[in-house]
């Protein structure tokens, strides 16, 4: 029935408003009816487990000494500098911080893969850098000093994916070439939580992360309902001293982040998957820019339509010019 419903919306049988737009609502009315992300400074509804979680300097501080191979000590400065996007950016990433005012680090989170990350993470760093460089500057006699930036994916999916690799910006050239003018390396952590993964034993922080995205997975595995699942993983790691404090004090917010990162997942890989057999018919491209064409008719913001249509908010916006939607 929800495939047959899904594919009816991408070949525009039903109101793919409706259908989204119901979704998108009651995603909003979890987080506004009990108003829980007001005790976390205010951040948005679409923000994660992983973002809330490590917006944490002692967290940051160990997991960045496990990345260096060293210890930072309390004395040394770290600074939390997660991009949050603003009315004239959309661009936003998961954490990142100034650590002894000498390495930028850029942390994501990914429950699927996605080879597109090196060129995400030049967006970030080059909109980091936009944000603390005045433009004045740029053209004085003087040397900017840049911080040391660095760009890490943690995964947390399904796939079998390697436990470490680099994923670097010249492999998506079009022209491979001895002499790589402008390089970015994603350094990729698979930490789907497994008892020999060397990095979780490393890192409390990042060990107590996946374990509680583990748990979810384990609970609906065995026939729980997400709900159930959800309440259950958190009640069990609590007991279990895993991300104890965290999930006592915030334990509604994760309830209701986890199941909507949940819905948010299964909503995208339903559509993608019934799209890609209407693609087949229609042409796979035309059938993604419909569905945008719906999103954008609907209002629904620009960077929920980014997450579910995979598309850039560049390119939502130049489809919402040409339609005279934006």
């Amino acid at each position: 029935m929800g495939n047959f419903l899904l594919r009816q919306i991408f070949c525009g049988n039903v109101s793919f408003g409706l259908s989204v737009k119901m979704w998108y609502n009651n995603k909003k009315q979890c987080f506004e009816a009990g108003d829980p992300m007001s005790a976390v400074g205010g951040r948005q509804y679409q923000d994660s487990v992983f973002r809330m979680y490590f917006n944490n300097t002692e967290r940051l501080r160990e997991l960045a000494g496990v990345l260096h191979g060293c210890v930072y000590a309390v004395e040394e400065p770290l600074e939390i500098v997660t991009l949050e996007g603003t009315f004239l950016s959309q661009v936003k990433n998961d954490v990142s911080f100034l650590l002894a005012g000498r390495y930028l680090v850029f942390l994501e989170h990914q429950s699927t893969p996605n080879g597109n990350m090196p060129l995400r993470c030049l967006y970030y760093v080059c909109e980091q850098f936009r944000k603390d460089i005045a433009p004045k500057e740029l053209y004085a006699k003087k040397k900017i000093r840049l911080p040391v930036p660095e760009f890490h994916v943690f995964y947390t999916g399904e796939d079998d994916e390697p436990e470490a690799y680099e994923m670097k910006l010249s492999d998506a050239y079009v022209a491979p070439s001895d002499a790589v003018n402008l390089e970015l390396v994603v350094r990729f952590h698979n930490v789907s939580y497994d008892k020999a993964r060397v990095l979780l034993h490393q890192s409390r922080a990042l060990h107590d992360y996946a374990f509680l995205v583990w748990c979810v997975k384990e609970n609906i595995r065995q026939g729980m309902a997400r709900e159930n699942a959800i309440r259950e993983a958190i009640q069990y790691c609590i007991a279990h001293d895993v991300m104890k404090d965290f999930l006592e004090a915030h334990e509604r917010e994760v309830m209701n982040m986890v199941g909507l990162e949940w819905n948010e997942k299964l909503f995208r890989e339903a559509v993608f998957e019934d799209g890609l057999e209407q693609g087949l018919e229609q042409g796979l491209e035309q059938g993604r820019i419909s569905a945008v064409l719906n999103m954008l008719k609907e209002k629904l913001p620009l960077d929920m339509i980014a997450r579910v249509s995979e598309m850039s908010v560049e390119k939502i916006r130049e489809i919402g010019r040409m339609h005279s939607l934006l």
